[in-house]
């Protein structure tokens, strides 16, 4: 930036800025003589922050842009030809003694290259009774204002619709509860059990000599007492968590959410100061965190259950939800839980809303009924609306009942599709007569299946055990769990086949070195089809051969470890890569991709992730496929 006198061409391009266009020529040519000739060029710095001011800055040639810096760069306004820079400082000149201390907390560059020039500020007191100059600064000042209230305005419209991600940023203080339910160690654990059910609370923290000695938890009591038959007359002491993680109310909440990730823990006490051993001031849980960070999302969650919610916008609100929730770095399970329950309120709503049509004309249920979902849906793992994957049992055969359930299958698949849950392409929906029937026609389709296993029956038999029960009558659910279990017992081949299915269909190979030098490494995987299928399969066959056949994913895994079917540092194992796949998977089609990664696109840390999720579930389709005596 070079600084130097007027000359007479400057001069006369000055003159014609508006700041010295309005004033009396003798006045104008006076003040000029004051100011001085400033070149700046492009991008270079016009002014610093928190830099003393040593007056107006008017732009003769080119454009400046104003900015304010913190982790990152970000433009407040721009300022063309014939603007002024450094309005806000104005009241420097109202002084009657100059503060040499002006500054202002933004930098100023040249957005191109720059022609300005500085009038002083205290050459601008000595004309501040000039008629014109007063009326024009006031004027420039008054819209500047107003410019920046619209602004304002508009970033805070811009941070509420980003509320849901910044309050991540929010301290632990903010969100937890002050009142702590506390016990002493000494207590019984009947003691513990009656301060949780009284305060309706799901731990409790256990005190010694005034300070956090321990952590007592619903799932202690159920894991180490209830399930160990422990009496509830032991001391606190003996089932506790001792010298549990610890927050500080100063901490953020990314923090919190990050201690219980590490730790696999969903309760933190909060400490006063620095120190661990600090005086307990509150306690925080997942839930508190998640509520905090999203309850924008949970809040119009509760408006799909309303009737007159259109349909049609389920759609945009549920991408909005899983952007909210991706952009927060919510963990996996939490995203397909809180989505999932998106949709089976979704269902359910349309369920019951079906329901009650049929009743205003007057066609009431001739019998109970339940309801399934399959697929990603039954697997609680829908976090996008794909297709419609559903079946549905009733209780007794009737003509009557035929063309009741008929229609009433019909109209769930009409109202869904409007959600934008499309047709199925297989045709695996309620209102397909393959998927809908009587509890005695159900009985006969399972045998049918286990009996003539044709390519065609098993490819419905994959889907058919991802099944979850949705909604309708609790006690026809148990009866119809029962006969599908009945019919396992008797049709072991089925099982067998389905694992002969799985064999011809290996999850590849990566990350092999001699691949790599034959040249027949893979360039692209299906997270799909090459991972998550196989992985839910084998997951789906082990189960059902252990009697269990429905459940999400997690429940599915710790049915396995609770027979001994796999162990816990292998469950939990299958647990993170699942997580780390499905991770990529939601990635992959939020950005409208697909699901084929390739593996060139992958960063070493996402790719040595990926061989890594891909050779463990290699390993359990092994084990899947040793059970029948199939590797």
């Amino acid at each position: 930036m070079s600084i130097s006198k007027p000359d007479g061409s400057f001069q006369e391009a000055v003159l014609l800025h508006p700041f010295f266009k309005g004033m009396e020529r003798s006045t104008a040519l006076s003040l000029f003589t004051e100011c001085k000739r400033l070149e700046v060029g492009k991008h270079s710095t016009i002014l610093k922050s928190f830099e003393h001011r040593l007056g107006l800055y008017l732009v003769v040639k080119g454009e400046a842009e104003v900015v304010v810096t913190k982790e990152k760069e970000e433009i407040l306004e721009i300022i063309s030809k014939y603007g002024i820079v450094g309005l806000s400082s104005l009241y420097s000149v109202l002084n009657t003694t100059m503060d040499e201390s002006v500054y202002s907390s933004v930098e100023v560059k040249a957005k191109e290259d720059c022609l300005l020039c500085l009038v002083p500020y205290t050459s601008l007191q000595n004309y501040w009774n000039e008629p014109y100059l007063k009326n024009f600064l006031l004027e420039e000042t008054s819209k500047r204002l107003q410019d920046v209230y619209y602004s304002l305005s508009q970033q805070v419209g811009v941070a509420h619709g980003l509320e849901e991600r910044t309050t991540i940023l929010k301290r632990v203080s903010d969100v937890m509860k002050k009142s702590v339910v506390t016990v002493r160690s000494e207590d019984s654990l009947k003691d513990a059990a009656r301060a949780m059910g009284g305060n309706r609370v799901s731990s409790v923290i256990i005190l010694e000599n005034n300070r956090i000695g321990g952590i007592l938890t619903e799932r202690d009591l159920v894991s180490r007492c209830l399930a160990r038959s422990v009496p509830l007359t032991k001391p606190v002491k003996e089932a506790m968590t001792p010298n549990p993680t610890v927050i500080t109310r100063d901490a953020y909440l990314y923090e919190a959410l990050a201690a219980m990730i590490d730790h696999s823990i969903k309760h933190l006490p909060v400490v006063g100061g620095e120190e661990r051993d600090g005086p307990i001031v509150g306690i925080i849980t997942l839930h508190d965190i998640m509520k905090a960070n999203h309850i924008g999302s949970l809040m119009s969650a509760r408006k799909l259950e309303n009737k007159n919610f259109p349909l049609e916008k389920v759609r945009p609100m549920a991408a909005s939800m899983l952007t909210s929730l991706w952009e927060a770095q919510a963990p996996v399970y939490h995203i397909l839980d809180f989505m999932s329950g998106l949709f089976d309120r979704i269902y359910q709503r349309i369920l019951r809303q079906v329901e009650e049509e049929l009743l205003g004309e007057g066609r009431e249920s001739p019998c109970s009924y339940a309801f399934y979902v399959m697929g990603s849906a039954g697997r609680k793992e829908q976090f996008m609306l794909t297709d419609q994957d559903h079946f549905l049992v009733y209780e007794k055969h009737s003509k009557e009942t035929m063309e009741y359930f008929c229609d009433f299958a019909e109209r769930v698949v009409v109202e869904l599709e409007k959600t934008g849950l499309r047709l199925c392409d297989g045709g695996m929906m309620a209102n397909q007569k393959p998927w809908m029937g009587s509890m005695g026609s159900w009985q006969e389709r399972l045998r049918e299946w286990s009996v003539h296993s044709s390519e065609e029956a098993l490819l419905k038999v994959q889907n058919f055990f991802s099944y979850r029960f949705l909604y309708g009558d609790e006690a026809l659910h148990s009866t119809f769990e029962d006969a599908v279990k009945d019919q396992l017992r008797s049709s072991k081949i089925l099982l067998v086949r389905l694992a002969q299915v799985e064999k011809a269909k290996p999850v590849p190979v990566l990350h092999s070195s001699i691949r790599s030098i034959l040249g027949l490494d893979r360039k692209t995987v299906s997270i799909k089809k090459d991972i998550l299928f196989p992985f839910h399969h084998a997951l789906q066959i082990l189960n059902a051969a252990h009697g269990n056949t429905s459940g999400s994913t997690r429940e599915k895994l710790d049915y396995l470890k609770k027979k001994g079917s796999i162990s816990s540092g292998f469950a939990e194992e299958l647990s993170e890569v699942f997580q780390e796949s499905m991770k990529l998977y939601i990635e992959l089609k939020r950005k409208d991709q697909g699901d084929t990664v390739h593996l060139s696109s992958l960063s070493t840390l996402k790719k040595e992730s990926l061989y890594r999720s891909v050779k463990t579930i290699r390993e359990f389709q092994q084990m899947m496929l040793s059970h029948y005596s199939l590797t």
